[in-house]
């Protein structure tokens, strides 16, 4: 691939009080071996406050060294989903990508998921994503090769049934982008909004089997999870119900099983006890094969 031929690619990072971690991701963005994109990284900090002043202190160091970095700002605590699509709007870029401000992408992400939708003439492509703890280890490496028929339906049927995400796998046309809502502007699930969209859309998407992102785990504010996890997994639940017609009686139980099985787990994250349980019943209830075989997956070698 000759970088003079090859098409400019946006890189959006929307930041929120990560103004110490997001130098490093920025910085996994500069060391690319693909260097035909443009960084976007969206301020969505109170304007005056204590992390604003902070990041655009850390922004501005990056940027006056390289032209390629440039930043926008928000009203301040618009939300991922509200950021992204903001600066996905004014992007440059014929193809879009996106890193979270405490990620990193591997060296050649750009090169080789750009070579790969050229290849096969995609609108959007998806990969594999691996998360590691604070100190560097491997959590957990999720295969996303779950979908074998890649029509709308096929699409829409996988994405259904397991999430196609999160917003870092992801590479897609503007011109796709532009097509669509975007981004959902809601708590969690921005990404999931995302790509029902460009399906529904009729986007010709791919599946590429690597891993070229490192997503971390960390103790630092979350807003994926307690009540905006519940707000969002229910929001999202509703709109999957509408397509119960495309899908089988098997598949709907799996739905409602994994519907239960989020909505568990964010309860037990926020303390309530009680609400965890009665979900993990429901769960059970809804379908037990799903929940011995993802309960089973889970604890031996977290892959889900």
């Amino acid at each position: 691939m000759t970088l003079d031929a090859t098409p400019l690619v946006s890189v959006v990072v929307p930041t929120y009080k990560r103004a110490d971690r997001l130098p490093v991701a920025l910085g996994s963005i500069l060391s690319q071996t693909y260097g035909t994109f443009e960084v976007i990284v969206v301020n969505d900090n109170v304007p005056g406050s204590e992390w604003d002043a902070a990041t655009e202190s850390a922004i501005s160091k990056i940027a006056c060294c390289d032209a390629r970095v440039r930043s926008m700002h928000t009203t301040g605590q618009t939300g991922g989903g509200a950021a992204r699509n903001l600066a996905c709007r004014q992007a440059r870029g014929k193809y879009l990508a996106f890193l979270d401000d405490d990620d990193e992408f591997l060296p050649d992400k750009l090169e080789t998921q750009l070579a790969f939708m050229l290849k096969h003439c995609l609108d959007m492509s998806w990969q594999d994503v691996s998360w590691y703890d604070e100190c560097g280890r491997l959590v957990e490496h999720r295969r996303l090769n779950h979908c074998c028929d890649f029509s709308r339906e096929g699409l829409l049927r996988a994405h259904l049934l397991t999430p196609i995400a999160p917003t870092s796998i992801y590479m897609l046309k503007k011109s796709l982008f532009e097509r669509t809502e975007g981004f959902g502007e809601v708590a969690t699930g921005q990404d999931w909004w995302l790509m029902l969209r460009c399906i529904e859309a009729g986007a010709q998407i791919g599946y590429m089997p690597e891993v070229h992102v490192r997503q971390y785990l960390h103790s630092g504010e979350r807003l994926s999870l307690g009540q905006n996890k519940i707000d969002g997994e229910k929001e999202r639940h509703e709109k999957m119900r509408s397509y119960h017609p495309l899908l089988s009686k098997k598949e709907i139980r799996y739905i409602e099983f994994r519907h239960n099985a989020v909505l568990a787990f964010a309860c037990l994250r926020s303390g309530r006890r009680a609400d965890a349980v009665c979900y993990a019943v429901r769960a059970a209830a809804t379908s037990p094969a799903s929940c011995i075989r993802e309960g089973i997956r889970f604890f031996t070698d977290g892959k889900r």
